[in-house]
């Protein structure tokens, strides 16, 4: 299959609800996508276990760990404790990893805890506005694109839709891709994706599932 993934440097958001499949997807989309990457899991989800080259570290603020498993592994699963995963907690940790990395990917896993009042914290605009020049790739993910900014969505260069059940969530992704396609409730694992650059809107059925990996 001729998939769409995310080049170096580049940002794409993800929305669909719980069980929509996002996790799945979003999965092999980081497993077929170039470089390095920083998850960052504040739900603490199962799915990323799954990848090939990965460790989950428990704790976002292990900042000497983290340096030494990003070097040593593609994927860095960063599932914060409870007292880390705050709007300052998660904001700052985007910021770090901004500040410490260039050609390393940040994937976070539910974008509206890093917004308040729905506006995006200043660690995670600096990665969106200023980490393309180094290379930075961003994968963001929601459940609730109504309550994400609409500066993350115009930093964007690809928008991916699931299922979504609120007419709201749908109305919004109506507004960032321009499609009426985008206010169908989509069957589970099925997905839009929107290349704003080309003005391309594609249907895809579900992804191959990724094989169960054991954990030591």
């Amino acid at each position: 299959m001729n998939l769409p993934l995310i080049p170096q440097g580049k940002r794409a958001i993800l929305a669909g609800r719980t069980g929509s499949g996002k996790s799945t997807l979003a999965c092999w989309m980081l497993e077929n996508s170039p470089g390095h990457w920083f998850i960052l899991n504040p739900k603490h989800t199962k799915a990323y276990d799954r990848l090939p080259d990965s460790v989950v570290v428990k704790s976002a603020f292990d900042f000497g760990r983290l340096e030494r498993e990003i070097q040593r592994h593609r994927f860095v699963v960063v599932n914060p404790e409870q007292t880390e995963a705050s709007f300052e907690g998660m904001d700052y940790f985007a910021q770090w990893v901004h500040d410490e990395f260039r050609q390393v990917g940040l994937c976070c896993d539910e974008l509206y805890t890093m917004h308040r009042n729905g506006v995006a914290g200043a660690g995670l605009l600096a990665y969106l506005t200023r980490g393309r020049e180094l290379g930075q790739s961003f994968f963001g993910q929601t459940q609730r694109p109504a309550w994400v900014s609409q500066f993350v969505f115009s930093e964007s260069d690809y928008i991916g839709e699931m299922s979504l059940n609120l007419d709201k969530d749908r109305k919004r992704m109506v507004e960032f891709i321009g499609h009426p396609a985008a206010m169908e409730k989509l069957p589970p694992h099925y997905w839009l994706w929107y290349d704003i650059t080309a003005d391309n809107l594609r249907r895809f059925a579900p992804v191959p599932l990724p094989p169960k990996r054991s954990i030591k």
